[in-house]
């Protein structure tokens, strides 16, 4: 029973942002189109890993959780979680091209590529221990006494894995299935009204994981971002303000909220508030007055005095 599905990570759309606001010879442009690429091939080996497991039905009762995270003091994020009355098991997705090669001391997963070129990323297994670790800590304040099984999972059986340790269980996505399935599980330490409460313990904890501000992160400056509202179906191209809308001198599109998606952008890179007069300036408005009305129809909640006045947004749903 899946209790919490999979949605698309909002650090995509934040990174594309990045991208379409950087000028085409910024310095940073290559890592963040590289952090574009590995969030993608992430949500893509998870969603490879949602469809082997489609028709996942094993002889014990469980719930399914997609993409749990937890904020401070636990800090998880696991790619899945399934609960059983006798144990909970994390499984962990890696969609990473080349041949993989777990490395210890250091521990590190390395990739070897087709041209011999080596990335090196942190190991898979020091990253499992780790939210096993922390995972256990928020059982232990749900008072919950279930053990907890760790599973690495592979995205694609064509990926080559060397060196896998002893002690950890490396799967195909393809294999998970019949491995979890077909697994003798110890006697039920919960009944199934606990395993619903659980699940529920679960869900009411859980918190998007909010990547934002983008900027900062890759030490880019607000001088640095270019300002004013991109066309939605150009992508690259700004467009101008008519007296009632947006108009793109491209392909003509013609739009009464363009803007929109300029604020979605601040929000998404620069910082969790903005003043009427970085809304006047980033996204192109005519005044302050234009600018106030515009953040208050947008559900933007003004915080502070009238001199010291910001307003900020609930964070973007994932």
């Amino acid at each position: 029973m899946i209790i919490k599905y999979r949605q698309e990570p909002v650090k995509i759309a934040g990174y594309e942002a990045l991208l379409k606001r950087l000028p085409p010879t910024h310095p940073k442009r290559h890592a963040v189109k590289r952090s574009l690429n590995s969030a993608k091939a992430g949500f893509g080996g998870e969603e490879r890993l949602d469809e082997a497991m489609e028709f996942f039905a094993p002889p014990y009762a469980h719930q399914i959780i997609r993409d749990f995270s937890l904020p401070a003091p636990f800090k998880i994020q696991v790619d899945t979680v399934v609960l059983t009355q006798s144990c909970v098991f994390l499984l962990e997705v890696k969609n990473i091209t080349g041949k993989l090669q777990f490395k210890k001391n250091p521990s590190a997963l390395h990739s070897v590529l087709a041209d011999g070129k080596i990335m090196s990323y942190k190991s898979p297994v020091t990253q499992m221990n780790e939210t096993t670790m922390r995972m256990y800590a928020f059982l232990k304040m749900l008072a919950c006494r279930l053990p907890i099984i760790s599973l690495i999972v592979i995205a694609h059986p064509s990926q080559i894995v060397e060196d896998a340790p002893h002690n950890t269980q490396v799967l195909s996505a393809g294999e998970v299935n019949y491995y979890l399935s077909k697994m003798k599980l110890a006697k039920p330490i919960l009944s199934i009204e606990g395993l619903h409460r659980l699940g529920q313990a679960f869900l009411d904890a859980h918190r998007d994981y909010q990547p934002f501000p983008l900027a900062p992160k890759f030490q880019i400056e607000i001088s640095e971002i270019e300002t004013g509202v991109f066309c939605p179906r150009c992508l690259l191209v700004k467009m101008v303000r008519t007296h009632v809308a947006w108009e793109c001198e491209t392909c003509r599109l013609i739009s009464r909220n363009a803007h929109s998606e300029a604020l979605n952008d601040w929000f998404m890179l620069i910082k969790p508030s903005i003043t009427t007069a970085e809304c006047r300036d980033f996204i192109g408005l005519k005044n302050l007055d234009n600018a106030k009305h515009f953040l208050l129809k947008s559900g933007c909640k003004p915080v502070g005095s009238r001199r010291y006045r910001h307003y900020i947004r609930e964070p973007l749903e994932k």
